[in-house]
């Protein structure tokens, strides 16, 4: 018969019973089948086959990428992955544009638009392969990206545009000829050709004739905007910057600047008025939004002259600047003129543009900008742009707190900028690469 005998506890937590049945003697103990189990997971732990399903290779080579073209509006750019290994890897691309993922630019190539200018463009290349860890690489971002450009004549001078924002016109004073530009498509419909060398340019009052001062025959000459043509010409004995008078009757050419006067021509008659005087060299002729000032730049006297359209006299009030002043623009509602300075012969370039209260005759505010060049408000006065001629930008300033909002690049050596009357575009000349840039406005 078997007997039950108890055993005492021999630790905390650990109970042993033992039964006897014949000879033979059953141990249950309940710690020691854990073992077993713990040495299995151990000796999984060390397989290779095991490993391998836990942690992927790794790639031995992921270059990191970069970008190849002009970043400009309409130009593409194409990314360059470098070699991936182990070959082959699969690739696939992402491009990004002022940090903002482009919606479908999945491809290796991608065109800007003129929704992307003045931002910088980045690629990220990402490499799959099976059995391998995925990997991205981002390159670096590439410069600002430029306003698309219009091919025009050689060595272009001088943009204008007319009043219903139809029409741009460029005088090319390296070709003798003058490009016409649709604004709607952005493309020349017509060239022009013209006596000499043309660079400056006014569209009549009635918006029917466009006239061209040539300096090389010192001749002005009449295109008719209908049929693009010349409708006549004649003799001025000098040659510059072109204003057309808000009654039709007149026109003034800004001299050169080795003279100190203003020409007036008699558009009826074709002949010449009693110049202007301005006892200082002529250096650029700026209209204010309603035609009936111009505003003069005098570079020798350092300030800025007003004539009067109605009478064709000087005003007694002028604008003294700390620089040879190269261009003026004043603002729409007639209460400030923008002045942008040259160089003067001892103190050097100003690289500035000043503010000058047109009611009080005082400097506002200095705006810096690097050898400023020609410059224009906006329709609606909010933003002054200005041409940055040793940069090769244009400079977006905020007429409220005349602070620099943008620096966009353009072509080489750009000359002269206009805005659409709807304020939605800007048109710069850019002499050095016979191109105009055109800036949307957004």
């Amino acid at each position: 018969m078997s007997a039950q005998v108890p055993i005492r506890q021999r630790g905390p937590g650990f109970a042993l019973t033992v039964l006897t049945v014949a000879a033979a003697v059953l141990v249950s103990a309940p710690t020691a089948l854990a073992a077993p189990a713990a040495s299995a997971l151990s000796q999984a732990a060390a397989s290779p086959i095991a490993a391998s399903a836990v942690a992927a290779s790794q790639f031995t080579a992921t270059p990191v990428p970069t970008i190849a073209g002009i970043p400009q509006a309409g130009r593409r750019l194409t990314a360059s992955p470098g070699t991936w290994k182990p070959a082959p890897v699969a690739l696939s691309y992402r491009w990004m544009v002022g940090g903002v993922t482009v919606p479908g630019a999945t491809a290796s190539v991608f065109t800007p638009s003129n929704t992307h200018v003045g931002k910088r463009v980045t690629v990220t290349v990402t490499g799959t392969k099976a059995g391998y860890q995925t990997v991205s690489k981002a390159s670096a971002p590439t410069r600002l990206v430029a306003p698309a450009t219009i091919a025009v004549g050689a060595s272009p001078r001088k943009l204008v545009v007319t009043a219903d924002g139809r029409w741009a016109y460029v005088a090319n004073s390296g070709a003798g000829t003058v490009s016409v530009i649709s604004a709607a498509t952005g493309r020349v419909v017509a060239t022009v050709p013209v006596g000499g060398n043309p660079i400056g340019l006014a569209v009549s009052a009635n918006q029917k004739q466009l006239f061209v001062s040539s300096c090389t025959d010192l001749k002005v000459y009449a295109v008719n905007i209908a049929s693009n043509t010349v409708a006549y010409s004649f003799k001025t004995g000098t040659c510059g910057d072109l204003v057309a008078t808000p009654d039709g009757k007149s026109l003034y050419i800004g001299n050169s600047p080795t003279l100190t006067e203003i020409t007036v021509v008699t558009i009826a008659s074709r002949s010449l008025a009693e110049p202007i005087f301005a006892f200082a060299s002529v250096s650029e002729l700026t209209p204010s939004a309603d035609q009936t000032k111009v505003y003069v730049s005098n570079g020798d006297d350092y300030s800025i002259l007003i004539v009067d359209t109605a009478t064709n006299r000087l005003l007694t009030k002028r604008f003294t600047t700390s620089h040879p002043p190269v261009a003026s623009a004043p603002s729409p509602d007639g209460k400030t003129v923008y002045a942008s300075l040259g160089r003067d012969l001892f103190t050097g370039p100003s690289n500035a543009v000043e503010v000058i209260d047109i009611a009080t005759n005082r400097v506002r505010a200095s705006i810096a900008i690097n050898a400023p060049g020609d410059l224009e408000v906006s329709p609606d006065g909010s933003k002054l742009y200005v041409l940055s001629r040793d940069d090769n930008t244009i400079v977006t300033v905020s007429t409220a707190t005349n602070r620099v909002l943008s620096r966009i690049p353009v072509g080489r050596a750009p000359s002269s900028l206009a805005v659409t009357p709807d304020g939605r575009k800007v048109g710069i000349v850019n002499s050095g690469d016979n191109t105009v840039s055109v800036l949307p406005v957004f």
